[in-house]
């Protein structure tokens, strides 16, 4: 009897990247050792293994690999999706620079009005 396939695991041309392959670069490129992984997740071999290979991950999983990895996945997934996403630290950002652009534009008024007093004298 053939294996039914639901629906949501068939994959789409603009689904979601390949989360596994994702991890096992990351870790390939940090240089860091499979057994470092298995010992901070507390998994075998082969559960790690696993992880690598899977297209879809938990997002529990994928929270863990983040803090020990000291990277963030969902962010780097996030990116991938292109559509826009201002953070909470973004935007406090963004009303700081408002507010110190705003306070340049004074200042620059004070200091235009401050020389035509001194050509005056």
């Amino acid at each position: 009897m053939p294996k039914s396939i639901k629906k949501y695991q068939t994959l789409q041309d603009d689904d979601v990247p390949h989360v596994g392959q994702r991890l096992n670069q990351h870790v390939k490129t940090l240089g860091i050792k499979k057994a470092f992984i298995q010992r901070a997740l507390d998994v075998n071999q082969t559960t790690i293994s696993r992880y690598f290979r899977q297209h879809s991950i938990q997002v529990a999983i994928l929270w863990r690999f983040s803090r020990i990895l000291k990277f963030n996945f969902f962010m780097a997934l996030g990116e991938q999706l292109q559509i826009p996403y201002t953070t909470q630290a973004e935007k406090e950002l963004r009303n700081t620079l408002h507010l110190k652009n705003h306070e340049i534009e004074l200042l620059q008024a004070k200091v235009h009005y401050l020389e035509s007093l001194l050509k005056k004298t």
